[in-house]
């Protein structure tokens, strides 16, 4: 399976991009690509006021291997990029396995389409 196979469902659920717009993104530098054997995450530094945030935008494939083997990872980049938080988006279930890593759920987001 391909990293773009594994980020689709999560951008299919947003609808605000299309795969060809993280690669852009990637491409470009304002956005990371972190592979793992069956899973991959796009993440991206969000800069604000009195935060430097490291992001996990898009995440998909195997549970474990994203929150054991590839969290660790991100977060010590994090921490030598100078960030001091680190958040997460995503499907209301990502909260009850993040909170197992340390994570503490802080907003809900709806959505609703303007025709």
């Amino acid at each position: 399976m391909t990293w773009q196979e594994h980020i689709k469902p999560a951008l299919e659920r947003v609808g605000t991009h299309a795969i060809e717009d993280v690669e852009k993104q990637i491409d470009d530098g304002e956005a990371m690509l972190w592979l793992g054997e069956n899973s991959a995450a796009v993440t991206e530094i969000l800069r604000y006021p009195r935060a430097k945030v490291f992001h996990v935008w898009l995440a998909g494939g195997d549970m474990d291997e994203i929150t054991n083997q590839m969290l660790p990872k991100a977060e010590a980049f994090a921490r030598v990029e100078g960030c001091t938080k680190m958040t997460m988006g995503g499907r209301n279930g990502w909260n009850r396995v993040m909170v197992k890593h340390g994570f503490t759920p802080l907003a809900s987001v709806c959505a609703k389409e303007l025709l």
